[in-house]
């Protein structure tokens, strides 16, 4: 009985090897087809770039062209972009000229408001500084120090108002005794 057992077993285990290879190879087969397809799909989704010899007036290509032609190198691109901003600085510039200019001949004085802080310039060296003198300084962190309560809490206050009664209180006496 035990052969018998022995024998079903190697039996079942052949069986399921045979399943397996058989499995393998028709995944390997499916493998080489997706790849044969995948060829042929890339061949047949190569685009060509005509060599300028062909006759590009018509249809697609001459969109192509026209496109390829209207879209600029970097470098042009930039140069133009450039050139762009001079002129338009140059032509604003020409206008404010023009509009002192009608502005004086009327007899009328222009008046500019420049926003921002005020900038000083050093007596030494004629450099302009941004920066705040240092009287302006001081003079803030004195009022900051002046802000500062001390007595913040009413029991606080009350206490210093005592003290103080206490001691004029002291002084009184002191004064009337000597």
């Amino acid at each position: 009985m035990l052969d018998n057992l022995s024998a079903v077993f190697v039996v079942g285990k052949l069986n399921k090897d045979r399943k397996k290879k058989k499995k393998d190879r028709n995944l390997s087969r499916e493998n080489e087809l997706v790849v044969e397809k995948s060829k042929t799909a890339d061949q047949d989704a190569v685009y060509e770039v005509p060599s300028g010899d062909d006759d590009c007036s018509k249809g697609m290509k001459k969109w192509i062209t026209d496109y390829h032609q209207s879209r600029p190198g970097l470098k042009i691109l930039q140069q133009r972009i450039d050139e762009f901003i001079v002129a338009h600085e140059e032509k604003l510039e020409q206008e404010r000229k023009e509009r002192e200019a009608r502005l004086t001949e009327g007899g009328w004085t222009l008046v500019e408001h420049h926003k921002g802080r005020k900038k000083t310039t050093e007596a030494e060296s004629g450099t302009t500084v941004g920066s705040v003198s240092q009287t302006a300084v001081e003079g803030k962190l004195a009022k900051q120090k002046s802000k500062e309560v001390s007595d913040f809490y009413r029991f606080q206050k009350r206490q210093a108002q005592k003290n103080g009664m206490n001691d004029l209180i002291y002084r009184v006496i002191v004064i009337f005794l000597s």
